[in-house]
C-alpha cells in the first residue's frame, strides 16, 4: 500500500495557528529563565566571562541544524515533523524509528523542565517536591486537553511577560555597575573549556525542536514555519547571551566569585523581593510552558504516527476544537510516569532526576537530528548540482552533531547510555514486529 493511500481516509486538522502563536508556544519549550539557571550558569562556569561569546556561538551551531529542519519544514507540511520527514524522504521504518526516538526525547524533555521548575521552586520557597511537580504537570495536562488555540493564547501571555522579566533583570545588573561595560575577548580559556561552554550554551535554544510537529496545525506553513525557526532560535540565544553577560558584568565589578554564588539569591538580594517574586513566577510559567510545548509536539508525533499504523488507530482520532484527543492523553499518562518514577528513583531529589532524564533528552535529539539531517542529505541527492548548497549544509550539520553526542556520551554516567542505547533498541525490536505485522495481512489479503 502506498503511502498516500495509506493516510487517504484520515482528515487533516484545520490550519489554526500563525506565526506568533507558533513562535511563544516554541519559546516556550525553551523555558528560557530556568535555561539560564541550568544551562547559562553552566557555560559560565566553564567560560568564565567569555560564556556570553560561548552561548552565541552555540546558538549558531543550534542554527545549523535549525536551517536543515527549515528546508524540511518547506518540503513536508503535515503534522508530525521530524517523523514525517524521516517517514517521507528515509524510509517507513526509519520514519517510525525517528518518530519513536522523538517521543522519547520530547517526553523526556519536556518533563526534565517540570522537574527543573521543581528544584527551583523547592529550594527557594521549601514546598515538597512532589505537590511542586505534579500541580504544574497538572495545568499543562489542561491546557493540553483544551486544544492548540487556548495554549497559544496562554504562551504568548506568558512568554511576553516572562522575556520583559529576563529583559528588565539584565537591564538591572547593567544598571549596578553604572553600565560598565566589561569586553568578553579580554579573557581567554582552554580550547576544552571552550567546547564544553559551546555545548552547554547549545543546549538554551534548542527547544525549538517542538515547532514542527505542529505544522499541520499552522497557517500558510511553507512560510509560517521556517520563518518560526529561525526567530525562535535566535530570541532564544541572543537573549540568553545578554542575560549572562549582564549577570557576569556584575560579578566582575563588584569582585563576586561565580562559583560560590546562588543566581537566586543574588536576585534577591540586589533587586529586592519584589523582583524575586517576578522571577519566581518565571521559574514556574517555564515548567508549565515548556511542558505545555513539548506536550503538544508529543502528541501531534503521536497522532501523525497514528496515522500510517505505527500506532493504534485511536491515537489518530482528531476533534476540530481539542486536537488529537486521545494522543494527547497517551502523551499526558507518558508525561505522568517518567515525573513520578524519576522523583522516585532519584530519592525525591529534582535536581539530580533533572540531570538524569535531561541527558538522556539530549541524546535522543541528537539523534532526531542526525535523522533529519539525513532526511536532507537524501532527498538533495536526487539533483546533485542543483543542491550543493543544501548538501554541504546537511553533511555539516551531520558531522556537529555527531561530534556533539560523541562529546555528551563519552562525559554521561554509563547506567544513562545503557537506557538511552534501550530505548534505541526497543524501536527497532518495535519496528521488526510492525514489519512481520504487515507482511502477514499483505499475505492474507
Amino acid at each position: 500500500m502506498s503511502k498516500e493511500k495509506e493516510e487517504s481516509h484520515y482528515q487533516e486538522p484545520k490550519r489554526v495557528i500563525g506565526l506568533k502563536d507558533l513562535v511563544f508556544l516554541s519559546v516556550g519549550g525553551q523555558s528560557p529563565f530556568l535555561s539560564i539557571l541550568t544551562y547559562g550558569v553552566a557555560a559560565f562556569l566553564y567560560g568564565s566571562y567569555f560564556a556570553p561569546i560561548a552561548i552565541i556561538i552555540g546558538t549558531i551551531l543550534v542554527l545549523l541544524n535549525g536551517m536543515v529542519i527549515y528546508k524540511l519544514s518547506t518540503r513536508y507540511t503535515k503534522s508530525g515533523g521530524y517523523y514525517t520527514y524521516a517517514y517521507y524522504s528515509l524510509t517507513k521504518r526509519l520514519g517510525f524509528e525517528t518518530g519513536w526516538i522523538y517521543l522519547v526525547y520530547s517526553v523526556l524533555y519536556g518533563s526534565a523542565y517540570v522537574l527543573g521548575a521543581t528544584f527551583v521552586l523547592h529550594h527557594v520557597l521549601q514546598i515538597n517536591p512532589w505537590i511542586i511537580a505534579l500541580t504544574i504537570f497538572g495545568v499543562s495536562s489542561i491546557f493540553a486537553l483544551t486544544g492548540i488555540k487556548p495554549s497559544a493564547k496562554y504562551a504568548i501571555v506568558a512568554s511576553v511577560i516572562e522575556i520583559g522579566i529576563m529583559a528588565t533583570l539584565a537591564v538591572l545588573f547593567l544598571k549596578s555597575t553604572s553600565f560598565t561595560f566589561y569586553n568578553p575577548f579580554n579573557y581567554h580559556i582552554s580550547f576544552g573549556m571552550l567546547a564544553l561552554a559551546i555545548l552547554f550554551g547549545a543546549g538554551i535554544p534548542t527547544g525549538y525542536g517542538s515547532i514542527t510537529p505542529l505544522s499541520g496545525e499552522v497557517k500558510d506553513p511553507k512560510r509560517t514555519v521556517p520563518l518560526a525557526i529561525v526567530i525562535v532560535i535566535l530570541l532564544g540565544g541572543l537573549l540568553a547571551a545578554f542575560d549572562i553577560y549582564a549577570i557576569g558584568d556584575h560579578l566582575l565589578y563588584y569582585h563576586i566569585s561565580p562559583t560560590s554564588t546562588d543566581l537566586l539569591s543574588l536576585i534577591e538580594s540586589r533587586f529586592g523581593i519584589i523582583t524575586f517574586a517576578f522571577v519566581i513566577f518565571a521559574a514556574a510559567n517555564d515548567g508549565i510552558l515548556a511542558t505545555l510545548s513539548f506536550m503538544l509536539a508529543s502528541s501531534r508525533t503521536a497522532y501523525a504516527m497514528s496515522t500510517h499504523g505505527f500506532l493504534p488507530s485511536i491515537f489518530s482520532k482528531f476533534e476540530s476544537e481539542r486536537g488529537p484527543i486521545f494522543a494527547s492523553l497517551l502523551t499526558i499518562v507518558l508525561y505522568l510516569i517518567t515525573i513520578i518514577s524519576s522523583l522516585y528513583l532519584s530519592g525525591l531529589k529534582p535536581y539530580l532526576a533533572f540531570e538524569e532524564v535531561g541527558e538522556i533528552a539530549v541524546l535522543s535529539n541528537l539523534l532526531v537530528h542526525i535523522a533529519s539531517d539525513s532526511s536532507l542529505f537524501k532527498i538533495s541527492l536526487k539533483r546533485l548540482r542543483r543542491r550543493l548548497v543544501e548538501i554541504s549544509l546537511a553533511l555539516a550539520a551531520i558531522g556537529i552533531t555527531a561530534w556533539n553526542m560523541i562529546e555528551t556520551i563519552s562525559s554521561t554516567t554509563p547506567v544513562l547510555v545503557y537506557i538511552f542505547m534501550t530505548f534505541i533498541i526497543m524501536g527497532f525490536l518495535a519496528a521488526e514486529v510492525i514489519e512481520m505485522e504487515r507482511e502477514e495481512q499483505q499475505e492474507e489479503d
